[in-house]
């Protein structure tokens, strides 16, 4: 009775060891912000928060190593915080670039990601797994931009002056990382917690190439919840 006990827990273990780790589609969604010239004054914390959501599929190559496919799309709104610098922003319109924008980016991507601890036969899973992952994308970029032209400046004020408002479009390549952390369920489905950076190859996404910040490119952050579901073998 002992021994068919054992071999039951045996083959359970071993069973739960190899499960829950494959090919699988995640959907994720959350808050962003855009680091860019003209999108917020973040020495005090004042930019905008936006929504984002990205769709995967991950094939899952070895124990260690998936090749994940995303697309999604991400909200943009400088929020205007540089009206207060208005010698700043009459220098932008000399120049035409924006001092504002509205708008959204659709991005697509594909990178390898490699995580730390998989299940392995004859090791105990462990509750979550660790991941990252660095890849290429492309970006295309729709908004509604301002510029402020003819232009009076009196007393440090804007006294007079035009805002043009345009849309304008622009495919920006970027260097993605993604890093997370994921529940380890040994089921259909998973849970991780995501964070996320899309560094621009430009500064063409906020409208506005004058280097106004420690950075040069324009960067995209995210931070995602998101649902795994398998499909497939497992390893």
């Amino acid at each position: 009775m002992n021994k068919v006990f054992l071999v039951i827990i045996f083959s359970m273990f071993f069973s739960q060891s190899l499960f829950a780790q494959g090919d699988h589609i995640s959907l994720g969604i959350g808050p962003s912000l855009i680091y860019g010239d003209n999108s917020g004054i973040y020495r005090k914390f004042k930019f905008k928060v936006q929504p984002a959501i990205t769709l995967s599929i991950n094939k899952q190559i070895n124990e260690y190593i998936g090749l994940r496919s995303s697309i999604g799309a991400q909200n943009f709104d400088s929020g205007d915080y540089d009206l207060a610098f208005p010698k700043k922003i009459r220098q932008w319109g000399d120049e035409n670039q924006a001092y504002g924008y509205k708008g959204r980016g659709y991005f697509a991507d594909v990178m390898p990601v490699f995580t730390t601890n998989p299940n392995a036969a004859g090791m105990l899973m462990s509750s979550v797994q660790f991941y990252a992952g660095l890849g290429f994308g492309v970006m295309y970029v729709e908004r509604e931009q301002k510029i402020l032209k003819n232009k009076i400046l009196g007393n440090s004020e804007i006294i007079d002056g035009g805002v043009v408002t345009y849309n304008e479009t622009n495919f920006i390549p970027y260097i993605p990382i993604r890093t997370g952390v994921s529940t380890n369920l040994s089921g259909d489905w998973d849970f991780a917690l995501e964070f996320v950076l899309m560094t621009t190859t430009n500064s063409k996404l906020d409208g506005n190439t004058i280097k106004d910040k420690s950075l040069s490119p324009d960067i995209s952050g995210q931070i995602q919840f998101t649902a795994k579901w398998y499909f497939g073998p497992a390893w």
